[in-house]
């Protein structure tokens, strides 16, 4: 047999076997955009919940809102999400206003405190009712908060 064939079978040997081994489970491209009562959402974190998962170890995909309301998620560095159900949660945090009492400025601790501005009413995984399915392909997620 000729060396060149050979060393061309092996190198497309390998190079199929480290294919199959590096992917891993596939990800699929999920955006979308959050409003809430009607308007862009922006600086929130969505973060997707496996729904059968209960392991506190497992990759969560999640995203951050831009300006106008629209977000990409990722899974780990890279970006997309697994193909399956979710509960999906968003957190809108926002610094608290420093408030003044007859001209001092009260501050609690010396470090930026933060509210999430959604009350917490979607930051719960087991109280949220917003549920999503990722399939194989592009995803358009909207959600729309009240």
């Amino acid at each position: 047999m000729d060396v060149r064939l050979l060393g061309g079978l092996t190198c497309g040997f390998v190079g199929v076997l480290l294919a199959g081994c590096s992917g891993g489970t596939p990800l699929y491209p999920v955006s979308g955009k959050v409003t809430h009562k009607g308007s862009p959402l922006s600086g929130a974190l969505v973060t997707f919940h496996p729904k059968d998962s209960n392991d506190p170890r497992a990759e969560r995909p999640t995203g951050y809102t831009n300006e106008d309301g629209t977000f990409k998620l990722t899974t780990g560095q890279k970006e997309g999400a697994p193909a399956g159900q979710y509960v999906v949660t968003v957190i809108c945090t926002r610094k608290v206003q420093q408030t003044e009492n007859k001209g001092k400025i009260f501050n609690t601790g010396g470090t930026d405190e933060t509210v999430d501005i959604l009350g917490g009413a979607y930051a719960n995984p087991q109280a949220s009712k917003i549920t999503v399915e990722v399939k194989p392909g592009p995803n358009e997620v909207p959600i729309n908060l009240q």
